[in-house]
């Protein structure tokens, strides 16, 4: 493993941060070392509320994962979502320089540039640059400009920004544990890396990861990104709404969620019980099925409902053939594709992570998409850098290996 590059992903979530070590060949391969995670401390719909309390589960699930992988970690890929992530589209127009008329990386670049520089507010700061599409001239849809003759390059992109003093804070509990922070990925996005197929972004899809203190979603279009953001609503709302309705411990209303929660009343059997444990050593209590659903379910509705309403002010002219992904613990309730189906009127299913090597099967699992995916980006931003490096030092380049390492960074 010592020629390989190793690099460590890390999710800080509201209710679990989890952290993967991860091997790149010289080959481009994947190989997963470790993966570790532990109960969050001082965290809260995505947002750090005490640091000393963060930083001490980040060196207990950091100093795991080292010692799993038999390796010594000095820099992270970190992920982050929540409410104060924005999507805003952005365009750039640049005149092509080159004297044949024919676009040149140089030109995309400058497009790039240009759809950079619009103002953002002082709060926020840019997290990804995502192309959706060029133009050359009128010629629209355009997924590979180079060496297209035209007078005039329109990149259209979608900046992902963060508040500043969010990804500040977790930058600040990273670096008190030892490490730099590498790079800081919107969550949605690895999701999307390990997840979703290229054919499903060309199709249209929604990915929404249901977690515990915030749903975040991002939508694509004709293979490229449209909208993404989030909602500071999670799991943890439906368990508050168990405890409270059911007058019980959160720590048991979580319990009852996993193990009997649904969130869709027509799918629940009118028969079916749930045993209901007591404190103070009172005897169990059944209750119905469906009265914890009906419980359950106004609030995951309240949740995709928000997300709906966000999707249908960007009014787009293209549908999404490829339904409604789902990821995250919140994607695993009884019930959750039915009701994600019925509010969104399209198809819904379950996202699981590819398998990926040394990774064990029990971690194919919609709750480890996010810290799968920081390492799965990681790894094709690494491989595709390695080819172009190498292809510099090629002077026989065919058209196809010329563009398919700089076009795996931009989209």
């Amino acid at each position: 493993m010592a020629a390989d590059r190793i690099m460590m992903g890390l999710d800080i979530g509201s209710s679990v941060t989890r952290a993967v070590i991860g091997s790149v060949n010289k080959d481009g391969q994947l190989m997963i070392d470790a993966l570790c995670e532990k109960p969050t401390e001082g965290v809260r719909s995505g947002t750090i509320l005490n640091i000393e309390q963060t930083l001490k589960t980040i060196n207990s699930v950091i100093n795991d994962a080292e010692l799993q992988a038999g390796v010594e970690i000095h820099s992270v890929i970190l992920g982050v979502g929540g409410e104060h992530i924005q999507g805003i589209p952005s365009n750039g127009v640049v005149p092509i320089s080159n004297r044949d008329q024919e676009v040149t990386r140089d030109d995309i670049f400058r497009s790039i540039d240009v759809a950079k520089a619009r103002e953002l507010p002082q709060d926020q700061e840019i997290l990804h640059v995502l192309v959706q599409e060029f133009i050359v001239d009128s010629r629209s849809g355009i997924k590979d400009p180079i060496d297209m003759t035209g007078h005039r390059l329109e990149s259209k992109v979608l900046l992902i920004s963060g508040s500043s003093s969010v990804c500040q804070n977790q930058r600040k509990c990273v670096q008190k544990a030892g490490l730099q922070v590498q790079r800081i990925m919107l969550q949605t996005v690895a999701d999307s890396d390990v997840v979703l197929s290229p054919e499903e972004k060309e199709m249209g899809t929604i990915l929404i990861n249901i977690g515990a203190g915030s749903t975040n979603m991002i939508a694509y279009c004709q293979g490229g990104p449209v909208y993404a953001g989030g909602v500071a609503i999670g799991g943890d709302a439906v368990t508050n709404d168990i405890a409270y309705i059911l007058n019980k411990p959160k720590q048991l209303a979580e319990q009852i969620k996993c193990e009997s929660g649904a969130c869709y009343v027509p799918s629940v059997n009118p028969s079916d019980v749930v045993i209901v444990p007591q404190v103070g050593g009172m005897p169990p209590e059944r209750i119905a099925k469906k009265a914890l659903a009906e419980v359950i379910e106004p609030r995951m509705a309240e949740i995709f409902i928000m997300l709906q309403s966000k999707l249908e002010e960007l009014d787009l002219p293209a549908g999404f053939g490829g339904g409604v992904v789902l990821v995250g613990g919140g994607s695993l309730l009884s019930g959750v594709t039915d009701l994600a189906s019925e509010i969104f009127k399209m198809p819904a299913r379950i996202g699981f992570p590819e398998a990926i090597g040394g990774l064990d099967r029990s971690y194919i699992n919609p709750q480890y998409s996010t810290v799968l995916g920081l390492l799965r980006s990681e790894a094709k931003k690494q491989s595709a850098s390695s080819s172009n490096s190498s292809r510099k030092d090629s002077e026989s380049r065919s058209f196809t290996s010329k563009i398919k390492g700089f076009f795996g960074r931009l989209f």
